[in-house]
């Protein structure tokens, strides 16, 4: 095999365009692995990307996808030998360094983590970036004392794929679950992915300063407004880890909640999270986080000449739950 194939995002003139394009095989660096991709994922900001709704790639030319797994073919360290199964989530890929679209990745040793034994390369990846936000979300919630007595735990974006593994997982975990959604035909799967009740949003929240108490804490993956409304219905000390803007980057809210209620407004990083700690996520996502109806969130296979259709129809809001590339 004298060349790969990846799908590259490109700005020439300002102009963006997405095509799948032919690479040739290099030399490799010192400190580099080469890594044979089987899975990838299609997350919300790979879909802005691919799309050319938001320029998420820094510089002119680059491969998107913010996560793979795959088999070591080639290494220039001795931290990974061939025939090692791997995976990467986030650390600059799609955005700094090529990422998971692709044949064959490239990548700098630190940012790769082996695979733990009770996982496949293929349920890496149906977790994968969105199960690892999960994964510290739930976390940071826990380690700021959030109790499972304490009450509901409300998701928002719930139909995601940040949001149904957070349900997955804290539904696993004991914690009664308030999916929040505007999907009216997606009662089913919510309940199906460990959901207690439903919530259907609209757009008229409560413009008070507070609200009554309706949750214990939340996973909020859509920000704006929402995010505002979630802060006031909180209860005592409740904890809201934000990881997501899909609706928007702006809040607009109040210190009542903060000074009244103790309310503690959380925030992580999944792109950002120390390479040196991220093993000992995927280690409980293998074991006490692991979610068990990962076959029913993962609810598309494609391949990489269908990314472009499916980024349209994953920002439009038709898809429910994570899509999956696989990428031989």
């Amino acid at each position: 095999m004298k060349n790969y194939k990846s799908l590259k995002v490109s700005y020439v003139n300002n102009i963006h365009n997405i095509s799948l394009v032919s690479n040739d095989f290099k030399e490799i660096k010192q400190d580099e692995v080469l890594v044979k991709i089987k899975y990838s994922t299609l997350n919300y900001k790979d879909a802005l990307s691919v799309t050319g709704t938001t320029k998420i790639i820094k510089g002119d030319s680059l491969i998107p996808g913010l996560d793979f797994s795959g088999i070591v073919v080639e290494s220039n360290t001795k931290k990974f030998s061939k025939g090692d199964r791997v995976l990467a989530t986030g650390s600059g890929l799609g955005e700094t360094i090529d990422g998971g679209f692709s044949e064959y990745a490239y990548v700098p040793y630190n940012i790769l983590v082996k695979i733990p034994n009770k996982l496949s390369l293929l349920s890496a990846m149906q977790i994968g970036t969105a199960g690892f936000t999960a994964a510290i979300a739930i976390d940071k919630m826990l380690l700021n004392k959030q109790k499972i007595n304490s009450g509901p735990i409300l998701i928002s974006g719930a139909t995601g794929g940040v949001g149904s593994i957070s349900i997955n997982i804290l539904s696993n975990l004991g914690f009664e679950i308030i999916a929040a959604t505007r999907k009216k035909n997606s009662a089913n799967y919510l309940k199906k992915i460990g959901s207690h009740k439903i919530m259907f949003l609209d757009n008229n929240f409560n413009k008070k300063f507070l609200d009554h108490r309706m949750f214990a804490g939340s996973i909020d993956n859509i920000g704006g407004d929402l995010l505002d409304w979630i802060i006031k219905s909180t209860h005592d000390n409740g904890n809201i880890v934000s990881v997501g803007i899909a609706s928007s980057y702006s809040l607009n809210t109040t210190v009542f909640p903060l000074i009244m209620r103790g309310v503690n407004i959380l925030g992580i990083s999944s792109t950002n999270y120390p390479n040196s700690k991220r093993k000992f996520v995927w280690r409980k996502l293998s074991d006490i986080y692991k979610p068990k109806k990962l076959n029913i969130i993962n609810k598309k296979s494609i391949e990489l000449a269908d990314v472009k259709r499916y980024s349209k129809i994953l920002l439009l809001g038709g898809n429910m739950g994570k899509v999956i590339i696989k990428n031989f």
